[in-house]
């Protein structure tokens, strides 16, 4: 750094490394005066639309290049980018990046060695893309005791989820957001929601203190949802999202990730396509909901240069503790002690006694239903159930028995609602 000057590198040219590097390059010096020094690619080549005299496969000359004050990782994956940071940190470099993976593998760590060595770490994007949603959870409520955070937070379920609420099979929303490159060839992480994991345990970390581990957060996908669920749903005044929540109560921390029957009326329910949104639920803000583009390249590349800014500006005034973590107040709480409400779908005879029988095995298990209907005659009734509040090992204890009943064909499905 040099008179309110900056030197960046990138680490990546990817899609998101071009997008940001093209940004830079374009950026207005009337705003700040940024100089691109060096890109480490792979393949040096290639033709990539900028000077290839940036370009490097060495990390070597980034690490020890006194004069670059700031790095920007865009690699994708958790190896090789983590040692990079960790190296770059310690050895007085500011880093950015967007990789959720390595923020939820060792958050916590990375930000302690930033914090140690006086320098800079940022990672607005790794969670919702181009939506400013870190920031203002760290710095504008600071002082506020957060009750709850629960979002959309992956575009591509969203996508496929809203596709189906229109009146598309799973098979072939999958395939349109495939199409329309939303979904990878192997949608795995993002339909059965390790991706918004990931960025529930990062969440958890800046707004609760908590670093959970990949096994603590309970994650169903959203694969096992049908257009039947959408049909009943709608009828129901109600739609599917897949949603991440984190809740510390008084009775403990818990951060999980499931699709849940949102009422047409929540803020949630109008998030539709590949938008993202966050709500906040606080002791005084009552409910904020943050929502925008939640992936691609411009507005991953959008909040990577606000991230740019903000870290040359905490250089210029020797600032220190931009993350300043939380203390979790409370102790965690086990997924099954977690509170939920289910909607199941049941295949069964009608015959007298199979309702009475399937309520008293709820009720042994302390679940009480809020309302039941049932279609059809025959052995294939359909009977639908959403269940008041309840434990979910009592919940998870009812199906198991229920579908062990021989008037019980099927489980067809169980939803949770979201409360």
């Amino acid at each position: 750094m040099k008179n309110n000057s900056f030197t960046v590198a990138v680490l990546g040219a990817g899609n998101i490394g071009s997008s940001v590097i093209e940004r830079l390059l374009k950026l207005d010096n009337e705003i700040i005066n940024l100089n691109l020094s060096k890109v480490l690619v792979s393949d040096k080549s290639k033709n990539r639309g900028f000077d290839k005299g940036l370009l490097t496969t060495d990390f070597n000359e980034i690490l020890n290049d006194e004069k670059i004050d700031l790095v920007i990782e865009v690699l994708g994956g958790v190896e090789p980018g983590k040692d990079y940071i960790k190296a770059l940190l310690e050895n007085g470099k500011s880093v950015i990046t967007a990789n959720k993976d390595i923020i939820a593998d060792c958050g916590s760590e990375l930000i302690q060695i930033a914090q140690e060595n006086n320098v800079c770490l940022y990672f607005e994007a790794a969670v919702a893309a181009g939506i400013p949603v870190l920031k203002p959870l760290i710095e504008s409520l600071r002082g506020e005791e957060l009750k709850r955070v629960a979002g959309i937070i992956n575009g591509t379920s969203n996508y496929i989820l809203t596709a189906m609420e229109e009146g598309s099979t799973y098979e072939d929303a999958l395939q349109q957001a495939q199409e329309l490159g939303y979904a990878e060839p192997d949608p795995t992480n993002d339909v059965e929601g390790i991706d918004a994991k990931f960025k529930a345990m990062i969440l958890s970390l800046l707004c609760f203190g908590v670093s959970p581990s990949v096994d603590d957060v309970f994650t169903d996908g959203i694969s096992n949802i049908t257009k039947e669920d959408f049909d009943w749903a709608k009828r129901l005044n109600k739609t599917i999202k897949l949603v991440s929540q984190i809740d510390n109560g008084d009775d403990g921390f818990n951060a999980r990730v499931y699709p849940v029957l949102v009422d047409s009326k929540h803020p949630l329910a109008s998030i539709r396509g590949a938008l993202n949104a966050v709500l906040v639920e606080g002791e005084n803000i009552n409910q904020l909901v943050f929502s925008g583009p939640g992936a691609g390249a411009a507005p991953t590349a959008s909040a990577i240069i606000g991230d740019v800014l903000s870290a040359c500006h905490q250089m210029v005034s020797s600032q220190t503790n931009w993350y300043p973590l939380r203390t979790l107040k409370s102790g965690n709480k086990e997924f099954k002690d977690v509170q939920s409400s289910w909607f199941i779908r049941l295949s069964v005879k009608d015959e007298p006694g199979v309702l009475a029988t399937i309520a008293g095995i709820f009720g042994e298990n302390n679940v009480s239903i809020e309302s039941v209907i049932q279609e059809g005659r025959g052995d294939n009734a359909e009977l639908v159930l959403v269940t008041h509040e309840a434990e979910e090992n009592n919940l998870t204890s009812s199906i198991e028995s229920i579908s062990d009943l021989s008037s019980v064909s099927l489980v067809t499905s169980n939803i949770r609602v979201f409360i």
